[in-house]
């Protein structure tokens, strides 16, 4: 890395970056540095604008790092679950969801499929993105793995149960909350079979066994009196919960919760949803406030894509898709625990946002400071060349 890079150390970053040095070879390492440390602070994806800037080289060089160089992604997703594992000690639940990386204008894109989008709420064009993460009560959500889901005779089941027996092997989750998408025998009895527990919402036309009737749980939703529900207060909104206690083939006895939201713009209870989980004496206003913990992804996949580039790369290469969308993981957990240094120090909690602004910041005060030792024809240029990639 050049000397402008190692000289933005107020922050800590290349510390963090330092932490992967023996994963690779010295040039790797190079490009290593300059991919992460362009994600973080470029506000463009592309590899051509990313040479220009720290060390600047040919595209081909950095396009090479993520397509062909043999540096190995699981060394390095090694040593980022231990570095997780060792610093955010308070991590004890497991989140598992899927997003879509939108590419309706690509082509000749690896693994690109018609999937629907939470976003457009239809179908589209694009990258099923599988995530595994832990939630932190300091930190909120924490990525701990990512597949690009390839319709190659695997599920996306099949690549969340292999996300959790991995997880497990670098840090004890005892539960895991999951959506609905999820909540299937295969998946939840994984779980149970690694001795952790379980929240996640069932779709309405599950069938379930309650007072020894067997029908959908939207059909048993129907035989709730009002004066059933308890009215509870999360996060100030108002929830209303009917809770009992069910039965499931395959899945045995469960705790189930009904339950809705208040909506103030509409003055009535919205839609219901079911709650269930293998924790039998789980209260079920905890059972609604554990759940809603998996909002944390979302927000992962929101800034992710925001500030990372996590939905407007434009790499066709399988490789370089898969190593690109890693690497988003991996900038995104430093960058948590870059912010966990500074809340530290500070006791201030910064977004994302606010953290890729402030190494661009230091990146260009660096960059000023060392002006006055360089020829005005050489900043002009330099100052474009920022202009360009940055």
């Amino acid at each position: 890395m050049t000397e402008v890079i190692y000289k933005v150390r107020k922050l800590g970053w290349n510390k963090l970056l330092n932490l992967f040095k023996n994963c690779f070879t010295k040039p790797q390492f190079n490009n290593f540095c300059q991919a992460t440390t362009c994600m973080a602070v470029s506000q463009y994806s592309t590899i051509n604008r990313w040479s220009k800037l720290f060390d600047k080289k040919h595209q081909s060089n950095l396009n090479d790092f993520f397509t062909e160089s043999p540096w190995q992604e699981a060394i390095v997703h090694t040593r980022l679950s231990r570095l997780i594992s060792k610093r955010v000690k308070d991590a004890h639940i497991g989140i598992i969801d899927d997003t879509l990386s939108h590419k309706p204008y690509a082509r000749k894109m690896a693994y690109l499929g018609i999937f629907y989008s939470g976003k457009t709420k239809k179908k589209e064009k694009g990258h099923s993105i599988v995530t595994h993460g832990v939630h932190s009560n300091e930190l909120g959500f924490v990525p701990f793995d990512l597949q690009l889901y390839k319709k190659d005779g695997r599920s996306k089941n099949d690549i969340a149960c292999a996300m959790i027996e991995r997880t497990q092997k670098h840090k004890r989750l005892p539960l895991y909350i999951i959506d609905s998408w999820y909540s299937n025998n295969h998946l939840l009895k994984k779980i149970r079979g690694l001795n952790s527990h379980y929240i996640t919402e069932i779709k309405s036309n599950r069938n379930l066994h309650l007072n020894r009737r067997r029908r959908y749980v939207r059909e048993h939703a129907k035989h709730i009196k009002e004066k059933d529900f308890t009215v509870v207060e999360i996060r100030s909104i108002k929830y209303r919960f009917f809770q009992t206690s069910a039965f499931i083939n395959g899945l045995g006895n469960i705790n189930l919760v009904f339950t809705q939201r208040y909506e103030e713009s509409k003055g009535e209870w919205g839609e219901m949803h079911y709650l269930i989980t293998d924790i039998l004496s789980l209260p079920g206003k905890r059972v609604i406030e554990l759940f809603l913990l998996r909002g944390g992804i979302e927000g992962f996949h929101r800034e992710a894509k925001q500030h990372l580039g996590f939905e407007s790369y434009q790499l066709r290469n399988d490789r370089g898709i898969e190593r690109y969308l890693f690497l988003v993981l991996l900038v995104y957990a430093l960058l948590l625990l870059l912010n966990q240094q500074l809340m530290r120090e500070t006791f201030e909690r910064k977004t994302i946002g606010e953290l890729c602004s402030q190494l661009k910041a230091e990146y260009y005060t660096t960059m000023l400071q060392r002006a006055k030792y360089v020829k005005k024809e050489y900043l002009e240029q330099l100052a474009k060349e920022l202009a360009y990639a940055m």
